[in-house]
């Protein structure tokens, strides 16, 4: 009996160390390995398009965010009260052969803002979801900013995410002047920081025949219910980007993920869906001439507690475009494809600028 409850306590005190060396060695080499991009970085751009934007020209865009292709409408997320951490690749297949049927049916539009695509994850199977959109969009110049990069991410603990390369991408017709990764300010404390997204935003400039600037900014805000800190301050930053920008007799828009919902958002009736409010803009966040352009007859994502059902599952609207005085919008609307290939549908615009 003696000998049964010596080798009992060596095995347990040879697992305890091997759970403590584990987190010491993935707290120490995350920490040492830590993403942390300046303030502001110049981006590369690919494919130098040399359109120029001319006075009559009507200009389109699409903002998706699409979910590295892991969160179609089979998928939940451990994250927000699911289970799954990552789909099959058949799943994952599916879901970006979806993405990117419907990139080819809109090539002709002008910029695509795109969120959360992968590089080089573990969850997306090690697929490059940005050189891959890029052979779709060979007419398009872009530029791809990380805002979430980790070596390992260790939860969950029993199935964990693992090896993280993410970003944003902004692809467009036209030759930019310049294109920065601006890091939005704010993060979580160490070490859940090591393993959590680096924020920013993709500001990207297009000469105008009037000698000034369209603005065009990507955007991805912090999306959980412990982080409205981080939103205020990133609502801050661009916030004094927009006016700045307008000030000067530039052309500015701004789209993407905000998660959350417009300042002049009042009511959810989606009819479809089931609708929600979020984390709301407050009102007077910019001035009353500044245009909030959204499809108010359809949500834009999805609850990924659950997957996707129709007849449970809540949806909002956080996806959505912001344009400067300057701007005239000509068309908006929120393509309907039932959550099939990501947790957010694609809005579309159409614009025409104002001299």
């Amino acid at each position: 009996m003696r000998l049964i409850l010596k080798v009992l306590l060596t095995c347990i005190l040879c697992a305890v160390f091997c759970i403590v060396l584990y987190f010491i060695i993935v707290l120490g080499y995350s920490t040492m390995s830590e993403f942390n991009p300046e303030k502001i970085s110049p981006l590369k751009i690919e494919n130098q398009s040399n359109k120029i934007i001319t006075d009559s020209t009507e200009i389109s865009f699409v903002s998706w965010n699409i979910g590295y292709s892991g969160l179609g409408k089979e998928m939940d997320f451990f994250y927000e009260e699911g289970e799954m951490v990552r789909p099959t690749k058949k799943l994952n297949k599916k879901y970006f052969a979806g993405i990117a049927e419907f990139v080819l049916e809109n090539k002709e539009t002008d910029f695509f803002l795109f969120q959360e695509v992968d590089l080089d994850s573990k969850r997306s199977f090690h697929f490059n979801q940005y050189e891959s959109i890029g052979n779709l969009l060979t007419s398009h110049s872009s530029v791809f900013a990380n805002n979430y990069k980790s070596w390992y991410v260790p939860i969950p603990l029993t199935k964990p995410m693992g090896k993280v390369s993410s970003g944003m991408a902004t692809f467009s017709k036209f030759k930019p002047i310049e294109s920065n990764r601006i890091s939005t300010p704010g993060s979580h404390d160490w070490p859940t920081r090591l393993f959590m997204l680096k924020r920013c935003l993709i500001v990207s400039k297009y000469k105008l025949e009037n000698g000034k600037n369209l603005v065009v900014i990507n955007i991805h805000n912090s999306a959980f219910s412990d982080e409205d800190e981080l939103r205020k301050k990133e609502l801050a930053l661009l916030k004094d980007l927009l006016l700045e920008e307008y000030e000067k007799g530039n052309s500015v828009i701004a789209g993407g993920d905000w998660n959350q919902n417009p300042a002049t958002m009042k009511e959810f009736d989606f009819k479809k869906y089931i609708g929600r409010k979020n984390w709301p803009i407050e009102a007077g966040f910019l001035p009353a001439n500044w245009n909030w352009v959204y499809d108010a007859s359809l949500p834009t994502n999805r609850s990924v507690n659950i997957p996707f059902d129709k007849s449970k599952t809540e949806t909002t609207l956080i996806d959505f475009f912001v344009t400067s005085p300057n701007i005239e919008v000509l068309e908006v609307k929120t393509i309907d494809l039932e959550f099939e290939h990501s947790d957010h549908l694609p809005v579309r615009i159409r614009v025409k600028l104002v001299y």
